[in-house]
Protein backbone atom coordinates (compact mmCIF):
# COMPACT_ATOMS: atom_id res chain seq x y z
CA UNK A 1 0.00 0.00 0.00
CA UNK A 2 2.81 2.38 0.88
CA UNK A 3 4.48 1.61 -2.44
CA UNK A 4 1.28 2.37 -4.33
CA UNK A 5 0.84 5.68 -2.49
CA UNK A 6 4.43 6.63 -3.24
CA UNK A 7 3.73 6.08 -6.94
CA UNK A 8 0.45 8.00 -6.81
CA UNK A 9 1.67 11.14 -5.04
CA UNK A 10 4.42 13.48 -6.15
CA UNK A 11 7.04 13.97 -3.44
CA UNK A 12 8.06 17.39 -4.71
CA UNK A 13 5.02 18.90 -6.45
CA UNK A 14 5.04 22.32 -7.98
CA UNK A 15 1.77 23.96 -7.03
CA UNK A 16 1.06 26.81 -9.43
CA UNK A 17 -2.42 27.99 -10.40
CA UNK A 18 -2.78 28.49 -14.14
CA UNK A 19 -5.27 31.34 -14.00
CA UNK A 20 -5.70 31.34 -17.77
CA UNK A 21 -7.59 28.04 -17.57
CA UNK A 22 -9.02 28.47 -14.07
CA UNK A 23 -10.51 31.97 -14.46
CA UNK A 24 -13.02 31.06 -17.23
CA UNK A 25 -14.07 28.01 -15.19
CA UNK A 26 -14.74 30.22 -12.17
CA UNK A 27 -16.86 32.49 -14.37
CA UNK A 28 -18.88 29.49 -15.61
CA UNK A 29 -19.38 28.26 -12.03
CA UNK A 30 -20.62 31.70 -10.95
CA UNK A 31 -23.08 31.76 -13.87
CA UNK A 32 -24.22 28.29 -12.83
CA UNK A 33 -24.90 29.41 -9.26
CA UNK A 34 -26.82 32.45 -10.52
CA UNK A 35 -29.03 30.28 -12.74
CA UNK A 36 -29.55 27.60 -10.10
CA UNK A 37 -30.42 30.24 -7.51
CA UNK A 38 -33.13 31.43 -9.88
CA UNK A 39 -34.51 27.96 -10.61
CA UNK A 40 -34.50 26.89 -6.93
CA UNK A 41 -36.01 30.04 -5.38
CA UNK A 42 -39.27 28.22 -4.70
CA UNK A 43 -37.68 25.16 -3.09
CA UNK A 44 -36.72 24.38 0.50
CA UNK A 45 -33.17 24.69 1.78
CA UNK A 46 -32.43 20.96 1.70
CA UNK A 47 -33.65 20.33 -1.84
CA UNK A 48 -32.34 23.57 -3.33
CA UNK A 49 -30.06 22.78 -6.26
CA UNK A 50 -28.24 26.04 -5.57
CA UNK A 51 -27.25 24.93 -2.06
CA UNK A 52 -26.34 21.44 -3.19
CA UNK A 53 -24.28 22.73 -6.11
CA UNK A 54 -22.45 25.04 -3.71
CA UNK A 55 -21.57 22.06 -1.52
CA UNK A 56 -20.31 20.13 -4.56
CA UNK A 57 -18.19 23.13 -5.60
CA UNK A 58 -16.62 23.35 -2.14
CA UNK A 59 -15.86 19.63 -2.25
CA UNK A 60 -14.49 20.14 -5.76
CA UNK A 61 -12.15 22.87 -4.50
CA UNK A 62 -10.72 20.41 -1.97
CA UNK A 63 -10.31 17.77 -4.68
CA UNK A 64 -8.64 20.36 -6.92
CA UNK A 65 -6.01 21.12 -4.27
CA UNK A 66 -5.41 17.43 -3.50
CA UNK A 67 -5.04 16.66 -7.23
CA UNK A 68 -2.03 18.97 -7.45
CA UNK A 69 -0.02 16.46 -5.41
CA UNK A 70 -0.79 13.53 -7.70
CA UNK A 71 1.96 12.14 -9.90
CA UNK A 72 0.62 12.21 -13.46
CA UNK A 73 2.86 9.34 -14.58
CA UNK A 74 0.88 7.10 -12.23
CA UNK A 75 -1.97 7.15 -14.75
CA UNK A 76 0.45 6.26 -17.54
CA UNK A 77 1.81 3.28 -15.59
CA UNK A 78 -1.59 1.93 -14.54
CA UNK A 79 -3.73 2.98 -17.52
CA UNK A 80 -4.47 -0.55 -18.72
CA UNK A 81 -5.30 -1.75 -15.21
CA UNK A 82 -7.73 1.16 -14.78
CA UNK A 83 -9.23 0.29 -18.16
CA UNK A 84 -9.87 -3.31 -17.02
CA UNK A 85 -11.50 -2.01 -13.83
CA UNK A 86 -13.71 0.28 -15.94
CA UNK A 87 -14.91 -2.60 -18.15
CA UNK A 88 -15.70 -4.79 -15.13
CA UNK A 89 -17.47 -1.90 -13.38
CA UNK A 90 -19.69 -1.18 -16.39
CA UNK A 91 -20.56 -4.88 -16.67
CA UNK A 92 -21.40 -4.88 -12.95
CA UNK A 93 -24.07 -2.21 -13.55
CA UNK A 94 -26.04 -4.73 -15.62
CA UNK A 95 -26.77 -6.62 -12.39
CA UNK A 96 -27.84 -3.56 -10.41
CA UNK A 97 -31.43 -2.33 -9.84
CA UNK A 98 -32.94 -0.33 -12.68
CA UNK A 99 -33.33 3.40 -12.05
CA UNK A 100 -35.30 5.56 -14.46
CA UNK A 101 -35.29 2.87 -17.12
CA UNK A 102 -31.53 2.28 -17.14
CA UNK A 103 -28.80 0.53 -15.17
CA UNK A 104 -25.92 3.00 -14.90
CA UNK A 105 -25.11 2.95 -11.20
CA UNK A 106 -23.33 0.55 -8.85
CA UNK A 107 -25.15 0.35 -5.52
CA UNK A 108 -23.15 -0.25 -2.35
CA UNK A 109 -25.70 0.05 0.42
CA UNK A 110 -26.77 3.68 0.56
CA UNK A 111 -23.86 4.75 -1.65
CA UNK A 112 -24.16 4.72 -5.43
CA UNK A 113 -21.82 5.87 -8.18
CA UNK A 114 -21.79 5.91 -11.96
CA UNK A 115 -18.59 4.20 -13.22
CA UNK A 116 -19.07 5.44 -16.79
CA UNK A 117 -18.62 9.03 -15.57
CA UNK A 118 -15.12 8.46 -14.22
CA UNK A 119 -14.65 6.19 -17.21
CA UNK A 120 -14.29 9.32 -19.36
CA UNK A 121 -11.05 10.08 -17.51
CA UNK A 122 -9.85 6.50 -17.80
CA UNK A 123 -10.54 6.48 -21.54
CA UNK A 124 -8.31 9.53 -21.95
CA UNK A 125 -5.51 7.89 -19.95
CA UNK A 126 -5.59 4.57 -21.82
CA UNK A 127 -5.75 6.12 -25.30
CA UNK A 128 -3.02 8.63 -24.39
CA UNK A 129 -0.78 5.82 -23.14
CA UNK A 130 -1.34 3.65 -26.20
CA UNK A 131 -0.69 6.48 -28.65
CA UNK A 132 2.34 7.70 -26.71
CA UNK A 133 3.81 4.17 -26.82
CA UNK A 134 3.11 3.82 -30.55
CA UNK A 135 4.52 7.16 -31.64
CA UNK A 136 6.91 5.51 -34.14
CA UNK A 137 4.25 3.26 -35.68
CA UNK A 138 1.59 5.69 -36.88
CA UNK A 139 1.85 4.41 -40.44
CA UNK A 140 0.42 1.06 -39.32
CA UNK A 141 -3.34 0.73 -39.74
CA UNK A 142 -3.38 -1.65 -36.77
CA UNK A 143 -2.59 1.29 -34.48
CA UNK A 144 -5.71 3.11 -35.65
CA UNK A 145 -7.85 0.00 -35.33
CA UNK A 146 -6.67 -0.74 -31.79
CA UNK A 147 -7.25 2.87 -30.75
CA UNK A 148 -10.81 2.78 -32.08
CA UNK A 149 -11.47 -0.60 -30.45
CA UNK A 150 -10.25 0.67 -27.07
CA UNK A 151 -13.07 3.20 -27.25
CA UNK A 152 -15.68 0.99 -28.95
CA UNK A 153 -15.68 -1.78 -26.31
CA UNK A 154 -16.71 0.38 -23.32
CA UNK A 155 -18.89 2.56 -25.59
CA UNK A 156 -20.97 -0.48 -26.61
CA UNK A 157 -21.27 -1.59 -22.97
CA UNK A 158 -22.41 1.89 -21.91
CA UNK A 159 -24.81 2.11 -24.86
CA UNK A 160 -26.53 -1.06 -23.62
CA UNK A 161 -27.19 0.45 -20.15
CA UNK A 162 -28.63 2.43 -22.09
CA UNK A 163 -26.66 5.70 -22.16
CA UNK A 164 -26.18 7.00 -25.69
CA UNK A 165 -24.67 10.33 -24.61
CA UNK A 166 -21.76 8.86 -22.63
CA UNK A 167 -21.14 6.22 -25.30
CA UNK A 168 -20.85 9.03 -27.85
CA UNK A 169 -18.32 10.84 -25.61
CA UNK A 170 -16.15 7.70 -25.44
CA UNK A 171 -16.00 7.57 -29.23
CA UNK A 172 -15.58 11.33 -29.69
CA UNK A 173 -12.42 11.33 -27.55
CA UNK A 174 -10.46 9.25 -30.05
CA UNK A 175 -10.44 11.51 -33.11
CA UNK A 176 -8.85 14.68 -31.67
CA UNK A 177 -6.31 12.55 -29.80
CA UNK A 178 -5.41 10.64 -32.97
CA UNK A 179 -5.09 13.89 -34.89
CA UNK A 180 -2.93 15.45 -32.16
CA UNK A 181 -0.68 12.40 -32.28
CA UNK A 182 0.13 13.07 -35.93
CA UNK A 183 -2.26 10.69 -37.68
CA UNK A 184 -2.98 11.70 -41.27
CA UNK A 185 -6.44 13.29 -41.67
CA UNK A 186 -7.06 10.78 -44.48
CA UNK A 187 -7.05 7.90 -42.00
CA UNK A 188 -9.32 9.79 -39.63
CA UNK A 189 -11.70 10.27 -42.53
CA UNK A 190 -11.63 6.53 -43.31
CA UNK A 191 -12.68 5.59 -39.78
CA UNK A 192 -15.32 8.32 -39.58
CA UNK A 193 -16.87 7.74 -43.01
CA UNK A 194 -18.91 4.60 -42.08
CA UNK A 195 -20.92 6.65 -39.59
CA UNK A 196 -21.69 9.21 -42.30
CA UNK A 197 -22.69 6.35 -44.60
CA UNK A 198 -25.19 5.04 -42.04
CA UNK A 199 -26.69 8.51 -41.53
CA UNK A 200 -26.86 9.26 -45.26
CA UNK A 201 -28.52 5.90 -46.00
CA UNK A 202 -31.82 7.04 -44.44
CA UNK A 203 -32.39 9.09 -47.59
CA UNK A 204 -31.62 7.52 -50.96
CA UNK A 205 -30.60 10.76 -52.69
CA UNK A 206 -28.32 11.82 -49.83
CA UNK A 207 -26.74 8.35 -49.86
CA UNK A 208 -25.96 8.61 -53.60
CA UNK A 209 -24.53 12.09 -53.12
CA UNK A 210 -22.40 10.89 -50.21
CA UNK A 211 -21.09 7.93 -52.23
CA UNK A 212 -20.11 10.33 -55.03
CA UNK A 213 -18.29 12.57 -52.53
CA UNK A 214 -16.58 9.50 -51.06
CA UNK A 215 -15.33 8.38 -54.49
CA UNK A 216 -13.98 11.88 -55.24
CA UNK A 217 -12.20 12.05 -51.88
CA UNK A 218 -10.71 8.60 -52.30
CA UNK A 219 -9.56 9.40 -55.81
CA UNK A 220 -7.95 12.68 -54.72
CA UNK A 221 -6.20 10.96 -51.79
CA UNK A 222 -4.73 8.34 -54.16
CA UNK A 223 -4.67 5.33 -51.82
CA UNK A 224 -3.61 1.89 -53.00
CA UNK A 225 -6.24 0.33 -55.26
CA UNK A 226 -7.23 -2.43 -52.87
CA UNK A 227 -7.40 0.01 -49.99
CA UNK A 228 -9.72 2.38 -51.87
CA UNK A 229 -11.98 -0.46 -52.98
CA UNK A 230 -12.14 -1.84 -49.42
CA UNK A 231 -13.12 1.54 -47.98
CA UNK A 232 -15.82 2.05 -50.61
CA UNK A 233 -17.31 -1.45 -50.23
CA UNK A 234 -17.28 -1.16 -46.43
CA UNK A 235 -19.11 2.17 -46.56
CA UNK A 236 -21.73 0.78 -48.94
CA UNK A 237 -22.20 -2.19 -46.58
CA UNK A 238 -22.64 0.14 -43.60
CA UNK A 239 -25.25 2.07 -45.56
CA UNK A 240 -27.15 -1.14 -46.33
CA UNK A 241 -27.12 -1.98 -42.61
CA UNK A 242 -28.80 1.32 -41.68
CA UNK A 243 -32.38 -0.15 -41.57
CA UNK A 244 -31.17 -2.99 -39.33
CA UNK A 245 -29.41 -0.55 -37.01
CA UNK A 246 -32.53 1.60 -36.82
CA UNK A 247 -34.86 -1.32 -36.08
CA UNK A 248 -32.75 -3.68 -33.97
CA UNK A 249 -29.95 -1.69 -32.32
CA UNK A 250 -31.42 1.70 -31.41
CA UNK A 251 -33.86 1.74 -28.50
CA UNK A 252 -37.35 3.08 -29.07
CA UNK A 253 -36.75 6.26 -27.06
CA UNK A 254 -33.57 6.90 -29.08
CA UNK A 255 -35.48 6.52 -32.37
CA UNK A 256 -38.10 8.93 -31.07
CA UNK A 257 -35.45 11.48 -30.19
CA UNK A 258 -34.00 11.32 -33.69
CA UNK A 259 -37.43 11.70 -35.28
CA UNK A 260 -38.15 14.62 -32.96
CA UNK A 261 -34.87 16.22 -34.01
CA UNK A 262 -36.05 16.11 -37.63
CA UNK A 263 -39.52 17.41 -36.80
CA UNK A 264 -40.13 18.65 -33.21
CA UNK A 265 -43.80 19.32 -34.05
CA UNK A 266 -44.56 15.68 -34.86
CA UNK A 267 -45.37 15.12 -31.16
CA UNK A 268 -45.54 18.56 -29.49
CA UNK A 269 -47.02 17.21 -26.25
CA UNK A 270 -44.69 14.22 -26.09
CA UNK A 271 -41.16 13.77 -27.37
CA UNK A 272 -41.08 17.23 -28.95
CA UNK A 273 -42.23 19.06 -25.84
CA UNK A 274 -38.74 19.61 -24.37
CA UNK A 275 -37.22 21.07 -27.51
CA UNK A 276 -40.22 23.31 -28.25
CA UNK A 277 -40.23 24.77 -24.73
CA UNK A 278 -36.45 25.17 -24.79
CA UNK A 279 -36.46 27.10 -28.07
CA UNK A 280 -39.35 29.22 -26.82
CA UNK A 281 -37.42 30.09 -23.66
CA UNK A 282 -34.23 31.02 -25.52
CA UNK A 283 -36.08 33.03 -28.17
CA UNK A 284 -38.12 34.97 -25.62
CA UNK A 285 -34.98 36.13 -23.80
CA UNK A 286 -33.91 38.47 -26.57
CA UNK A 287 -30.52 40.21 -26.31
CA UNK A 288 -30.42 41.06 -22.61
CA UNK A 289 -32.85 38.52 -21.19
CA UNK A 290 -35.93 38.94 -19.01
CA UNK A 291 -33.88 39.35 -15.86
CA UNK A 292 -32.98 37.22 -12.84
CA UNK A 293 -35.93 35.12 -11.70
CA UNK A 294 -38.26 36.53 -14.36
CA UNK A 295 -38.19 33.72 -16.93
CA UNK A 296 -41.77 32.66 -17.55
CA UNK A 297 -40.95 29.34 -19.24
CA UNK A 298 -38.59 28.54 -16.38
CA UNK A 299 -40.69 29.56 -13.38
CA UNK A 300 -44.05 28.41 -14.70
CA UNK A 301 -42.30 25.03 -15.12
CA UNK A 302 -42.96 24.71 -18.83
CA UNK A 303 -39.22 24.09 -19.25
CA UNK A 304 -38.34 20.51 -18.20
CA UNK A 305 -35.17 19.47 -16.32
CA UNK A 306 -34.25 23.13 -16.10
CA UNK A 307 -31.44 22.53 -13.58
CA UNK A 308 -29.52 20.01 -15.68
CA UNK A 309 -30.05 19.27 -19.37
CA UNK A 310 -31.70 22.61 -20.20
CA UNK A 311 -29.75 25.02 -18.00
CA UNK A 312 -28.63 26.81 -21.19
CA UNK A 313 -32.29 27.51 -21.95
CA UNK A 314 -32.64 29.18 -18.55
CA UNK A 315 -29.58 31.29 -19.35
CA UNK A 316 -31.03 32.28 -22.72
CA UNK A 317 -34.36 33.29 -21.20
CA UNK A 318 -33.10 35.20 -18.15
CA UNK A 319 -29.67 36.45 -19.31
CA UNK A 320 -30.45 36.62 -23.02
CA UNK A 321 -27.97 36.52 -25.88
CA UNK A 322 -25.50 38.34 -23.64
CA UNK A 323 -25.44 35.40 -21.22
CA UNK A 324 -24.96 32.88 -24.02
CA UNK A 325 -22.09 34.93 -25.50
CA UNK A 326 -20.45 35.20 -22.06
CA UNK A 327 -20.61 31.42 -21.70
CA UNK A 328 -19.18 30.83 -25.19
CA UNK A 329 -16.38 33.39 -24.72
CA UNK A 330 -15.40 31.93 -21.35
CA UNK A 331 -15.34 28.44 -22.75
CA UNK A 332 -13.48 29.55 -25.88
CA UNK A 333 -10.81 31.27 -23.78
CA UNK A 334 -10.45 28.13 -21.66
CA UNK A 335 -10.11 25.85 -24.70
CA UNK A 336 -7.53 28.14 -26.30
CA UNK A 337 -5.23 27.92 -23.30
CA UNK A 338 -5.76 24.19 -22.90
CA UNK A 339 -4.50 23.75 -26.47
CA UNK A 340 -1.66 26.20 -25.83
CA UNK A 341 -0.46 24.34 -22.74
CA UNK A 342 -0.77 20.96 -24.47
CA UNK A 343 1.85 22.15 -26.99
CA UNK A 344 4.31 23.10 -24.26
CA UNK A 345 4.34 20.08 -21.95
CA UNK A 346 7.36 17.78 -22.08
CA UNK A 347 5.77 14.34 -22.59
CA UNK A 348 3.47 13.07 -25.32
CA UNK A 349 1.29 11.33 -22.76
CA UNK A 350 0.58 14.52 -20.81
CA UNK A 351 -0.05 16.49 -23.99
CA UNK A 352 -2.59 13.92 -25.16
CA UNK A 353 -4.27 13.88 -21.74
CA UNK A 354 -4.90 17.64 -21.93
CA UNK A 355 -6.30 17.26 -25.45
CA UNK A 356 -8.57 14.44 -24.27
CA UNK A 357 -9.90 16.50 -21.37
CA UNK A 358 -10.51 19.51 -23.61
CA UNK A 359 -12.37 17.27 -26.08
CA UNK A 360 -14.69 15.86 -23.42
CA UNK A 361 -15.64 19.30 -22.12
CA UNK A 362 -16.02 20.78 -25.61
CA UNK A 363 -18.23 17.95 -26.90
CA UNK A 364 -20.39 18.11 -23.76
CA UNK A 365 -21.01 21.83 -24.24
CA UNK A 366 -21.50 21.49 -28.02
CA UNK A 367 -24.08 18.71 -27.73
CA UNK A 368 -25.85 20.29 -24.76
CA UNK A 369 -26.21 23.68 -26.46
CA UNK A 370 -27.14 21.99 -29.73
CA UNK A 371 -29.96 19.96 -28.22
CA UNK A 372 -31.50 23.04 -26.57
CA UNK A 373 -32.09 24.58 -30.01
CA UNK A 374 -32.92 21.38 -31.87
CA UNK A 375 -29.59 20.82 -33.63
CA UNK A 376 -28.87 17.55 -31.77
CA UNK A 377 -31.13 14.88 -30.27
CA UNK A 378 -31.80 15.15 -26.55
CA UNK A 379 -29.11 12.86 -25.13
CA UNK A 380 -28.92 13.90 -21.49
CA UNK A 381 -25.39 15.32 -21.71
CA UNK A 382 -25.10 18.17 -19.16
CA UNK A 383 -23.28 21.46 -19.75
CA UNK A 384 -19.84 21.48 -18.05
CA UNK A 385 -19.69 23.62 -14.89
CA UNK A 386 -23.20 24.95 -15.59
CA UNK A 387 -25.63 22.07 -15.10
CA UNK A 388 -26.44 20.81 -11.65
CA UNK A 389 -24.92 17.42 -10.90
CA UNK A 390 -22.51 16.10 -8.30
CA UNK A 391 -20.64 13.29 -10.03
CA UNK A 392 -20.38 15.11 -13.36
CA UNK A 393 -19.25 18.36 -11.75
CA UNK A 394 -16.56 16.57 -9.75
CA UNK A 395 -15.40 14.75 -12.89
CA UNK A 396 -15.05 18.09 -14.69
CA UNK A 397 -13.16 19.60 -11.74
CA UNK A 398 -10.78 16.63 -11.68
CA UNK A 399 -10.04 17.19 -15.38
CA UNK A 400 -9.25 20.86 -14.75
CA UNK A 401 -7.18 19.96 -11.68
CA UNK A 402 -5.07 17.42 -13.56
CA UNK A 403 -4.63 19.82 -16.49
CA UNK A 404 -3.39 22.44 -14.01
CA UNK A 405 -1.13 19.82 -12.42
CA UNK A 406 0.42 18.91 -15.78
CA UNK A 407 0.84 22.55 -16.78
CA UNK A 408 2.53 23.36 -13.48
CA UNK A 409 4.95 20.44 -13.39
CA UNK A 410 5.80 19.81 -17.04
CA UNK A 411 6.25 23.30 -18.51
Amino acid sequence: MDQLLSKLFNKQPRFELKWRIITPIIILCIISLILLKSTSNDTTFMVSTFNRQLVWLLLGAVIFICSQFIRIQFFYEYAYLLYAVLILSIIATYYMPEIGGSRRWIMLGTISFQPSELGKLIMVFVIAKFLADQRENFNHVVVYLVTIMLAVIPAVLVFKQPDLGTAFIYLAITYPMLYWSGVRPYYLFIFFSPLLSVIAAFNLISFYVWMLILVILLFSSQPRFWEGVTVFVFNVSCGLLAPYIWTNILYEHQRNRILTLIDPLRDPQGTGYQIIQSMTAIGSGGVWGKGFGKGTQTHLRYLPVRDTDFIISVSGEELGLFGIILILCSFGFFLYWMLAYSQKVRTNFSSLVIIGFATILFVHLLVNMGMTVGLFPVTGLPAPFLSYGGSFLLTCIIMIALANNISSNEI
